[in-house]
């Protein structure tokens, strides 16, 4: 069955969003929104410069389009106050004194436009002796307990190097403002939402808490070791920095993975069993990883899955880029970008219902669309547009 997707127009055409995020939380949400279809406004303060060298705004802010905005001028906040009565969402992750000074709560905006769904990111919430502290995804993790499952023994924790927290609060304010778009759907009422970045990578670590909270129970540190797998870990192959991941999940798998690596020692039957394997783990791993040094680390992913083996190449980016497997599921898209030409990045993971990529369109500088968004959507003229210019109210940039 062809699941390609075939449509043009995404599920969430006819969504308009305010997007006032930053960094990586909130941008990432509406970034899944701009590919889904939705209108997103994104709205960027004029004296701030988008920084592009390192590719993160070109990931986070495709689809969008930008007007720079004062919001701390009288005009600029009227601006976005009418905005507010067309739209659909607003999305902002700032600390909460931000809205709070800038007089832009969810209290103010649902006079305006009482359907409005309204949801803040801030990263401790609104609420809570934490709630004006600055948090960023790697401190929203370190605060979840995620760091302590990490590493090769107790006496260093280790981050995910991901900051964790930010992508798992962007999807998880995708989700909860679905949810509370149904309800209006349903109510013709609008509602506010609180995420707090540092609650979300917690709501991932459900086990360990029932665990602990039965009977006292701490996991132990013990790098890609498994509690219930043996062997499983990661192998060097042959070439630079190319290593392969392997996990024998039964007796059945052990004896099919032996036989592979024809190791006389290995195919003892005392391995067959859990235990033996886990108390000899530390030369089985020296007898796998002298089997794997000469073979490329594809050859040995694809002989061990096609042998019903859990295993898998670490790749690094540069070389997922290229992965055949997700090529032939058409996963990235290349965007041609006006300062870096072709670019390649990750699409969508869930297939269909978002606009085609061919009309996916980069990131837009600050102000690019702040004619269009002026003019289309609130009636202003051009003279208008020439005196928020020259007031330094809405900055207006050109492709020219």
């Amino acid at each position: 069955m062809n699941t390609k997707t075939t449509n043009t127009q995404g599920s969430l055409t006819g969504l308009r969003v305010l997007d006032l995020t930053r960094v990586w939380a909130g941008p990432l949400a509406t970034r899944i929104y701009g590919d889904y279809g939705a209108d997103i406004l994104k709205i960027s303060d004029p004296r701030v410069p988008l920084v592009n060298s390192n590719g993160l705004n070109s990931k986070l802010n495709r689809n969008k389009k930008n007007i720079g905005l004062r919001l701390d001028k009288p005009d600029g906040r009227n601006i976005f106050l009418e905005l507010t009565a067309i739209s659909d969402v607003i999305i902002e992750n700032f600390r909460p004194r931000v809205m709070r000074n800038l007089n832009i709560t969810y209290e103010t905006l649902s006079k305006i436009n009482p359907h409005i769904i309204m949801c803040s990111m801030p990263g401790f919430g609104l609420e809570g002796p934490y709630s004006e502290y600055p948090a960023f995804g790697t401190t929203a993790e370190a605060l979840a307990g995620i760091p302590g499952l990490i590493g090769y023994d107790s006496s260093l924790p280790i981050s995910t190097g991901m900051a964790y927290g930010d992508p798992v609060s962007g999807l998880n304010a995708v989700g909860i403002i679905l949810t509370a778009l149904r309800h209006r759907n349903i109510t013709g009422s609008g509602q506010f939402i609180d995420i707090a970045l540092a609650a979300s990578p917690a709501c991932n670590l459900g086990e360990f808490f029932a665990a602990n909270s039965s009977n006292g129970f701490k996991p132990a540190i013990n790098g890609n070791k498994s509690e219930y797998y043996s062997p499983h870990g990661a192998y060097q192959t042959k070439g630079e920095d190319r290593w392969i991941a392997i996990s024998i999940t039964s007796g059945e798998s052990w004896k099919t993975f032996a036989s592979l690596i024809n190791d006389p020692i290995l195919n003892s039957q005392d391995y067959c069993v859990f235990e033996n394997r886990k108390k000899d783990e530390i030369s089985i791993d020296a007898r796998i990883s002298e089997w794997v040094a000469s073979q490329e680390a594809e050859e040995v992913m694809f002989q061990l899955q096609n042998n019903g083996i859990a295993a898998g190449v670490v790749s690094n980016n540069r070389q997922l880029l290229s992965d055949p497997h997700l090529n032939d599921r058409e996963f990235f898209v290349d965007m041609d970008e006006p300062l870096f030409g072709l670019k390649r990045y990750d699409g969508q993971s869930i297939r269909g219902n978002f606009t085609a990529k061919s009309r996916w369109k980069t990131t837009e500088d600050v102000g690019e669309s702040s004619k269009e968004i002026l003019m289309e959507l609130l009636g202003y003229t051009i003279n208008d547009c020439e005196t928020l210019k020259k007031e330094g109210i809405v900055l207006f940039k050109t492709n020219a």
